[in-house]
């Protein structure tokens, strides 16, 4: 199967040291999850992908031949993808604004019918649970369906060797592991169901 895993942090300070940023540990054990099951990964970073500010949704852009091709693309594969994953920094007990703004490009029929997996990180013993119920109406908001399992790395900068990014706390493996069947197991379900019965009517 497909799925589409959304980072969220475009920081690079005090929480930068050594291979990557936290973020991108996190995303990497996400995706080494996911693909150790089998399944394709796409990894959306907001620092590689250099999303715009968002002033208009493609939805509501009158002129589509202005809409950078890259961006266009992205709806092709969001159109595509069985399921979706977020990994979700906290910013000041919120989302970080990278993540929504990149959501925010698309229509929420193009996220429709299909699940998502949320995990969380912060450098506090929180662990991210504070921006999850935000995340999750915003998912939620966006056409997505958010599966109960979740994971929250709290201590993040203590998980992983500073040098290498190798990571310390092996428990955390079977965590992320729930959270990837979990939304495997309903973009299963879901796909199935709507090949034998079709999507709901309006």
């Amino acid at each position: 199967m497909k799925f589409i895993l959304f980072l969220s942090s475009t920081r690079v300070g005090k929480s930068y040291t050594g291979n990557g940023s936290w973020g991108e540990r996190v995303g990497k054990l996400i995706k080494d999850r996911f693909v150790a099951a089998g399944h394709e990964v796409s990894l959306w970073d907001p620092k590689v992908l250099k999303f715009p500010l968002l002033e208009q949704p493609i939805q509501m852009v009158p002129d589509k031949s202005t809409i950078p091709q890259w961006i266009m693309d992205r709806e092709t594969e969001i159109q595509e993808a069985d399921g979706f994953m977020v990994c979700v920094a906290e910013y000041n007990s919120a989302i970080p604004p990278a993540l929504v703004n990149m959501i925010d490009h698309f229509p929420p029929a193009a996220f429709r019918h299909r699940p998502c997996g949320i995990i969380t990180y912060s450098m506090g013993s929180g662990g991210g649970i504070r921006c999850q119920m935000p995340v999750k109406a915003f998912l939620t908001e966006m056409g997505m369906i958010t599966v109960p399992a979740t994971v929250k790395f709290d201590f993040v900068h203590k998980k992983f060797d500073p040098d290498s990014g190798e990571l310390l706390d092996e428990r955390m493996v079977k965590y992320v592991d729930k959270v990837v069947s979990e939304t495997v197991w309903y973009a299963e379900a879901i796909k199935n169901h709507k090949t034998t019965v079709g999507l709901p009517s309006a």
